[in-house]
Order: structure tokens, then C-alpha cells, then sequence
């Protein structure tokens, strides 16, 4: 399934092949899970790195689709060429090459590390937990 909204197009993606990098924060993974089950829908897609399928924005969400098992989720696959990313914690630097490396070695930052900056907002999608499964 994909659907085009505004030139980024939304797309599923197995869940098992996406790379975090950030660890999640427990209290918020039940906001958000929360949030996903009394909708019945999934309603923001994760944006990963076109290559690697790395997490640019969307830990949580992540989370919650493995904690509800789902084989699938709607993502946006983009480039850092098309996204800014800064640092939270002064304790870290953070880039994009630094991100993808720590996806790939399953090194992850504490929750909150990164903010990524996209050029607009994130399309919406509006999906069927059912459709997911």
C-alpha cells in the first residue's frame, strides 16, 4: 500500500527492518499506544533514512507497533539531504552519519537525543490497525 500525499509518499514498511536509535521512554510508549488503540487507526507514519530505515522521528510509534505486534507500519522514507537534525542533550553531537551508525550497530541514544527538522510537515495517513496486521 502507498499513498501519495504532497510528493512524499506514504508507504508500509516491515517492522522488523526498521533501526531505531534512540531508546523510548516507557511513560510515553503507554501515551502513545494508548492513543493508537482508542483510534483503531494509525494516523502518523514514521520517517525513516531512504537507505538504512533508520528512525528520523517516530521512536514511539515504533514501539507501540512492536508492543501491538504488527508486521507493518506506514513510513516516509526520506534523505538527510532533506532534513536538518540537532542535538537535545549537549552531552552528545549528533549528525546523520552518526545516527545511521548508531541504527546499524544497535547503539541507541537516550530518548530525546535527536530533533529532526523537515521542510514541512509529515503527511497524514489514516490506516486501519486491522490493515496493519
Amino acid at each position: 500500500m502507498r499513498t501519495q500525499h504532497d510528493l512524499w509518499t506514504v508507504e508500509l514498511i516491515a517492522t522488523e527492518r526498521i533501526l531505531p536509535n534512540e531508546e523510548h521512554d516507557e511513560a510515553r510508549l503507554l501515551e502513545v499506544l494508548g492513543s493508537i488503540e482508542r483510534a483503531g487507526r494509525w494516523t502518523a507514519p514514521i520517517a525513516l533514512e531512504r537507505k538504512s530505515f533508520a528512525v528520523m522521528d517516530g521512536h514511539h510509534r515504533l514501539a507501540a507497533a512492536r508492543r501491538l505486534s504488527l508486521p507493518r507500519v506506514p513510513c516516509v522514507l526520506l534523505d538527510y539531504g532533506q532534513v536538518d537534525v540537532q542535538t537535545r542533550r549537549p552531552a552528545f553531537q549528533v549528525d546523520a552519519a552518526q545516527i545511521v551508525a548508531r541504527s546499524l550497530a544497535r547503539r541507541l541514544y537516550p530518548p530525546k537525543t535527536t530533533r529532526h527538522i523537515f521542510p514541512r510537515p509529515l503527511p497524514p495517513c489514516s490506516i486501519e490497525l486491522a490493515v496493519l496486521a
